[in-house]
């Protein structure tokens, strides 16, 4: 701090390390009614600069008492050209001295940031009500006070004045600056980069990232009628096939009209059954089904009954026996087989036919219990031979051997009865 004019020049201390001291607050003490007017001159304050931003000045007592005080600045940190210091008297309500007393010298001391300084000029004697006028003096520095404040330059509170750091300090956060604004946000999105999540910013993305602030290239959605997991979003049977793409038919595979491509039954399914029933005491098989208008045929181990196309069958040999149905309309059917054991099954036959030997190598023996029709027949229904009578011998030496057929045809009826060629 200096004065233009020689006469109130500011005295440096001429030293480095000049002991710390203990500087003078501003007053803040009682008003006591009367005190001493201090009128601090045009003169006197304009050629003073000043170190800090708030520099005051002073008054006190001999015995050190702080009596007044008043800034050297005005609200916007200019210099103020004219002031006046109400230096308060002692109330003498009290037994404690608190203000000057009548006749006491009283000395003004300037404060700039940390430095004191001392005012030299004219004698000021406290008297009450009086006036005293400063139009000249001289300052001379006395010592540097501790002004304790943050010392960190890089602190948002950091305090230029302050040459004692009290740990006051604030930092501004990470990546910010102290105004709580991003020092790098390069897309200005008021996210820092360096704290900038990448990711997929669409909600309806099946990797939407809630916590991302940048969006990225690598959003992805689920493919129509179903959900992020793959699962339909409208599944009603609950079969894993979305409804859009569900294809109504026969899904029974056993059916008729069994539709391979179906995934939904609609209930259409032609189904053909058949259940074969024995009347051991008729020797009758019987098929029974829920359909009309069926093709029928019967099977001897496996081997076509030539010309037995009802739904009953007479039985004159044990052996497995099958029944074939078949839908014309539907180009489908089914089948159902029974293995007949019974002891005598011959005997109990409308003919009591008598056919020996069976197996048989040369001659086929026939013997019938009354006159009928008698036919020969191969498994694919090729007539081998045919006569009318009631007891016949008919040579087979030279037909193949295999499985053969005996059908007779007469007024109780028709029967036919297998048997083999060796």
């Amino acid at each position: 701090m200096k004065h233009i004019l020689a006469l109130f020049l500011f005295a440096y201390p001429s030293f480095v390390g000049a002991q710390p001291c203990e500087l003078p607050t501003a007053y803040g003490g009682l008003n006591t009614g009367s005190n001493l007017s201090i009128f601090l001159h045009h003169d006197f304050i304009s050629n003073f600069e000043f170190n800090s931003s708030n520099p005051y000045i002073v008054a006190i007592t001999e015995s050190n008492l702080l009596v007044g005080s008043i800034s050297l600045v005005d609200e916007n940190g200019e210099i103020v050209f004219q002031e006046a210091i109400a230096v308060w008297g002692n109330d003498f309500q009290t037994e404690t001295i608190d203000g000057a007393l009548p006749g006491e010298s009283i000395f003004l001391k300037i404060i700039d940031g940390t430095d004191l300084y001392s005012v030299n000029t004219i004698d000021i004697n406290f008297s009450v009500n009086g006036m005293v006028v400063i139009t000249y003096g001289t300052v001379s520095y006395e010592c540097a006070g501790i002004l304790l404040g943050c010392t960190d330059a890089n602190a948002c509170n950091f305090d230029n004045e302050a040459n004692e750091d009290d740990g006051s300090c604030i930092s501004p956060a990470d990546y910010y600056d102290c105004d709580g604004d991003c020092i790098l946000d390069s897309d200005n999105d008021g996210v820092c980069d360096e704290l900038e999540i990448i990711g997929c910013v669409e909600p309806m993305a099946c990797n939407y990232n809630p916590l991302a602030t940048q969006e990225s290239e690598d959003c992805y959605y689920p493919v129509p009628y179903y959900n992020c997991d793959n699962t339909c979003v409208n599944d009603v049977d609950g079969d894993s096939i979305c409804d859009e793409f569900e294809i109504e038919g026969c899904t029974n595979m056993f059916a008729c009209n069994y539709q391979d491509t179906a995934t939904d039954d609609d209930g259409s399914c032609i189904v053909i059954t058949a259940d074969i029933f024995y009347n051991q005491q008729e020797n009758i098989l019987t098929v029974e089904t829920l359909h009309d208008s069926l093709e029928i045929t019967w099977l001897y181990y496996e081997n076509v009954i030539p010309f037995e196309h009802n739904d009953t069958l007479n039985l004159v040999e044990d052996g497995v026996y099958s029944i074939l149905l078949y839908d014309p309309v539907n180009d489908c059917g089914t089948t159902d087989t029974v293995h007949i054991n019974v002891v005598g099954l011959k005997e109990q036959s409308k003919y009591l036919v008598s056919l020996y030997p069976n197996p048989v190598s040369d001659y086929l023996h026939i013997k019938l219990k009354s006159e009928a029709t008698i036919t020969l027949y191969n498994t694919v229904g090729k007539l081998i031979y045919q006569t009318t009578g009631q007891e016949q011998t008919i040579s087979v030496y030279e037909l193949p051997s295999g499985l053969y057929f005996l059908k007779v045809d007469g007024p109780l009826g028709t029967a036919t009865y297998p048997w083999v060629k060796n």
